[in-house]
């Protein structure tokens, strides 16, 4: 592609770019259709240690739904992906857990809300069934003094 041809990294990606190329979607139906399949997206890399401790943690939760894993490291498009996440989540790391629409963070953002009992809160609230029983921390965490 010719440098003058090159997106503007400052304007706002077309819609259609989000839509596989339809002119005019849906966006309510195809919402309330991704929130409803997968209400938490996991984007993650396969060889960082840090999405590992993530998914770790959230498989613990034994989810219903499951959480939608996308494997950035893996896809054509990781270098899209990565500059679309840092754009709407402010986060280029990973992991980058989404929960309907909203960044919760990355492994260290979900082991402590996991600590102050705030994961399971949110999770639920948003639709998700837990069907685990978990007590304490996530095994790596650093231990209390």
């Amino acid at each position: 592609m010719p440098a003058d041809s090159a997106p503007d990294p400052t304007r706002a990606l077309p819609l259609t770019v989000y839509a596989d190329g339809d002119p005019a979607p849906d966006w309510p139906a195809r919402v309330r259709h991704l929130d409803a399949e997968a209400p938490l997206i996991v984007f993650s890399k396969t060889y960082c240690s840090y999405s590992k401790r993530a998914k770790d943690l959230l498989a613990r939760y034994d989810l219903v739904p499951p959480p939608k894993i996308i494997e950035v490291d893996l896809r054509d498009d990781g270098d899209f992906i990565k500059a679309v996440l840092t754009r709407l989540t402010g986060r280029g790391t990973f992991p980058n857990a989404i929960l309907r629409g909203r960044s919760l963070g990355g492994a260290d953002d979900l082991a402590a809300m996991h600590r102050e009992g705030r994961l399971r809160q949110l999770l639920e609230k948003a639709g998700l069934r837990v069907r685990a029983e978990l007590k304490g921390e996530p095994e790596d965490a650093p231990e209390s003094p």
